[in-house]
């Protein structure tokens, strides 16, 4: 019923958008629907994850594939200067592994961030109402999920806070990645990002 609600308020929002004719009401009626976007896209992480519809049950070993795939990724991107992590697919979107660069960017250790959901680590900035980081994130993973095949992002802005809190406005080249297990099962999302911070003042 939630998500339903939620999909009859983005609809309505939009035709009410193509009729509006003053700025302000056009800024307000985007900001409603990018909030209920928002609110969908957590909705969904934590029910469905980025899983297809159509998988019914978790491939075969799963575990030990998974810890294959975390091995992998120790090696390969231990010392890449672009923060990376590893995606739990399944509902929630746990992250299962992180890179030095991406406890960096976070601003947080990785025994704070291993098997915490990612949206629950990296909410939007609450005092953006033009925020779509989380809404576009959760787009790409899913589609990752749904086509098998890896997907760029548009140059991305997704805040992140300090260690004091602080919000600050980052800029990111996302490209996220299915990782199969020998059956060609998806077992995990690659996350890997390019930080564009300053770039997007060159491409406006």
């Amino acid at each position: 019923m939630q998500r339903f609600v939620l999909s009859e308020n983005i609809r309505n929002f939009r035709r009410r958008l193509a009729e509006a004719a003053d700025e302000p009401a056009r800024q307000w009626l985007t900001g409603m629907i990018l909030a209920a976007e928002r609110e969908m896209a957590l909705l969904d992480a934590a029910r469905a994850g980025a899983l297809p519809p159509w998988r019914k049950s978790p491939p075969r070993d799963l575990e030990a594939a998974q810890a294959k795939a975390v091995a992998w990724f120790d090696e390969a991107h231990a010392t890449s200067p672009n923060p990376a992590a590893l995606i739990d697919p399944s509902p929630g979107l746990a992250l299962v592994a992180v890179n030095g660069a991406f406890e960096q960017a976070a601003s947080l250790s990785r025994d704070r961030i291993v098997g915490r959901p990612l949206f629950d680590l990296f909410p939007d900035n609450p005092n953006d109402p033009s925020a779509d980081g989380v809404h576009n994130l959760y787009a790409s993973l899913r589609m990752v999920a749904d086509t098998g095949r890896a997907h760029q992002m548009a140059l991305q802005r997704y805040d992140t806070q300090d260690a004091s809190g602080v919000w600050n406005a980052r800029y990111w080249r996302p490209v996220n990645t299915p990782l199969n297990d020998d059956d060609g099962a998806l077992i995990l999302l690659l996350h890997v990002v390019e930080e564009a911070t300053g770039a997007e003042a060159r491409t406006d």
